[in-house]
């Protein structure tokens, strides 16, 4: 799926973000005009308008394809202000596509990115048809993202790789999880795709063995698949099958899904501790409901989200709190990794505070598993070689 954007948006940092976090391909424009040629064809896009790009002439190129082309509109600009403007006509314009989202001159990447979902979730209806037969055809695949970790001594070693579920669907390109994730679990497909991200976690991992690269995985697990109680024992028989340990095998769980410590899924996670698997608490969020899940389950890693980590650094005393936070983790054997670290000021940072793991663009992008191979052989295992 295209994300066309003015030039003028072209080179930003969030839209760039954004592009990446939803596996889009962007394009560009610099006129109406341009953006005709950027709507041919029959790839659906999401269409991004500054508030420059609400005039006329680009309503009109959009109006004259509609029906031709599947997009959505993600319009940053002030609504009201446009409202007392001498553009207030062209609101009744925009009133006539159905997929529209507004965000703020201010937007940030979580306003735009969420926006950019919305519109990309309406165009894509996903069925249970498509999704069977995605796994029947074998459509699903799994790229890794490598995570870097401190060692005994200056050098920052790939150990381990985050295996993420991608779709290649044959209409609309390769799909980010976001896209089908709620369709699977709604059509109670969430089970059998957990598992092939397993096998295949487990049968790369062995691959990678065979040939010199020892690298554990990481795998996310939907709140979901925690009340089954047969879980464990069924991903302890399949790490087995591909003579695997399951200590080389993390998987991640959101902080939302733990914070009641009643909860049956939490018997769940400890028997699959009790495999030999590590739980690593995902999105924390360095606050005090979430310093509060440290009483409740005696998990391996918490993984800071990217959004508490961009906000730690914007003052002295948000760094201060995320460096107690890691060192109250350390205390209790816990290790801390971050993610969304994507540039070398954020990564002096985190060394500086003694965070375990880093997870970002700056390390590496997700990618296919003989990228992994080639990169980071036993030969080539520090930060230094991709950073």
């Amino acid at each position: 799926m295209l994300l066309v954007v003015p030039e003028s948006m072209s080179k930003a940092q969030t839209v760039i973000k954004v592009t990446r976090e939803l596996s889009l391909s962007a394009n560009s424009f610099s006129s109406p005009a341009t953006l005709k040629s950027r709507m041919a064809g029959h790839s659906r896009r999401i269409v991004m308008l500054s508030e420059a790009d609400v005039c006329d002439d680009t309503l009109e190129v959009l109006l004259d394809v509609t029906g031709a082309v599947q997009f959505g509109l993600v319009i940053c600009a002030d609504r009201e202000a446009l409202r007392l403007s001498s553009k207030a006509t062209l609101l009744d314009k925009l009133a006539d596509f159905t997929n529209v989202e507004w965000v703020s001159l201010e937007h940030d990447f979580d306003s735009l990115s969420h926006a950019a979902r919305e519109c990309r979730r309406r165009l894509l209806r996903v069925s249970r048809k498509e999704l069977e037969e995605a796994l029947i055809n074998e459509q699903f695949i799994v790229k890794y993202q490598p995570k870097v970790e401190r060692s005994d001594g200056s050098e920052w070693l790939t150990r381990e790789a985050e295996a993420l579920l991608r779709w290649r669907h044959p209409q609309h390109g390769l799909l980010g999880p976001l896209e089908f994730l709620p369709e699977l679990e709604a059509f109670d497909l969430i089970g059998p795709v957990s598992e092939f991200v397993l096998h295949e976690s487990a049968k790369q991992q062995a691959r990678w063995r065979d040939q010199g690269l020892q690298l554990n995985s990481c795998i996310n697990l939907a709140s979901s698949l925690l009340t089954n109680p047969s879980l464990p024992e069924t991903y302890a028989a399949i790490v087995e099958k591909y003579d695997l340990d399951c200590a080389g095998f993390t998987f991640e769980v959101t902080e939302q899904e733990i914070k009641n410590s009643e909860a049956p899924h939490l018997r769940i996670l400890n028997r699959l501790r009790e495999q030999g698997f590590r739980i690593s608490l995902d999105d924390f969020g360095v606050a005090a409901s979430s310093l509060s899940t440290f009483e409740q389950l005696p998990f391996d890693e918490i993984k800071v989200h990217a959004a508490a980590l961009a906000r730690a650094q914007e003052s002295e005393t948000g760094m201060r709190v995320l460096a107690a936070v890691t060192g109250l983790a350390h205390s209790l054997g816990i290790s801390v990794c971050a993610e969304g670290v994507e540039d070398q000021s954020t990564f002096d940072f985190l060394k500086t505070i003694e965070c375990d793991k880093m997870q970002g663009f700056l390390i590496s992008e997700a990618v296919m598993p003989d990228i992994i191979r080639r990169v980071y052989g036993p030969k080539s295992e520090s930060v230094e070689d991709v950073a």
